[in-house]
């Protein structure tokens, strides 16, 4: 059990189907655009299906599944990385900074508990798995619009004698690292550049050496959050058609499944499982 990279072998993930989401409070940009722009809202049946597809695509892929029971009033509980994220043998769990998701840690803690991994919570700050990308020696943590500095303080000092841990920094007006940074192995990233720091793009370039950067309309539709299923494959959405096709031309196998209304909520696949066992 545990998790060292993003790229190696994919055993087990925990996932939640979206079967109560809902836009009821946005919390964000992308949630906004279909709440307040006119544009069409996600539609719920058709979002389950596509969460549905995705479950079999992985277990036909070797990917155990374990699930979180969904449960009326959580709306976003689909989103299962946020709750977590597994850093060596050792499962963090999350301290949510949006209060109408608290509730989810509480929920998916027994799941994860079951894996027998040490569970580490933070004793200051807000930290979610979103913003965290364990990449074997290096421990990505971007602070931005939910991780914050006390947070990353908090990693530095929990994993820092084991892991060299890097915040990158990013407009607040993003979520999550992973809508921004997709650590795909091979010295390979694909980056949306214009969200950072300058010292934190820096940082990126001098790590990866093959960036594929996104495009505005790419990183609105979530190009950068693939899923590593083992070295040199991905799981990505078939609306990325773009992305997909610079992906293959640098010699990766991309595996598609659609996706189209779960985007809608704020994320993609990576933001939809939370690992706790891959190869080293």
């Amino acid at each position: 059990m545990g998790c060292y990279s993003e790229d190696g072998r994919l055993r087990r993930v925990v996932m939640c189907p979206p079967i109560y989401f809902r836009i009821t409070k946005p919390i964000n940009v992308v949630q906004w655009m279909y709440y307040c722009d006119g544009l069409p809202k996600p539609q719920s049946h058709v979002m389950v299906e596509q969460h549905r597809h995705f479950v079999q695509t992985l277990r036909e892929q070797g990917v155990a599944v374990e699930f979180v029971t969904p449960l009326p009033g959580l709306p976003y509980q689909h989103a299962t990385r946020d709750v977590g994220t597994v850093i060596g043998d050792t499962i963090l769990v999350s301290n949510i900074k949006e209060e109408t998701r608290r509730l989810e840690t509480e929920i998916t803690e027994p799941v994860l508990r079951k894996s027998g991994l040490t569970i580490l919570k933070p004793d200051q700050g807000f930290v979610e798995g979103g913003d965290i990308v364990v990449d074997n020696g290096r421990l990505w943590v971007g602070v931005g619009g939910r991780t914050d500095e006390r947070g990353a303080e908090f990693l530095d000092r929990a994993f820092g004698r084991d892991l060299n841990v890097i915040p990158l920094y990013f407009g607040k007006r993003y979520t999550h690292l992973d809508t921004l940074l997709g650590v795909i192995g091979r010295g390979h990233a694909i980056v949306y550049e214009p969200a950072f720091e300058a010292s934190s793009l820096q940082q990126i370039r001098a790590a990866y050496p093959h960036i594929i950067p996104l495009t505005d309309k790419e990183q609105t539709n979530a190009g950068a959050n693939v899923l590593c299923l083992a070295p040199n494959r991905l799981l990505s959405i078939a609306e990325n058609v773009t992305v997909n096709e610079r992906l293959v031309r640098r010699g990766f196998e991309v595996i598609t499944v659609p996706f189209s209304e779960v985007i809608k909520s704020g994320g993609s696949v990576r933001c939809d499982t939370l690992p706790v066992e891959r190869d080293r």
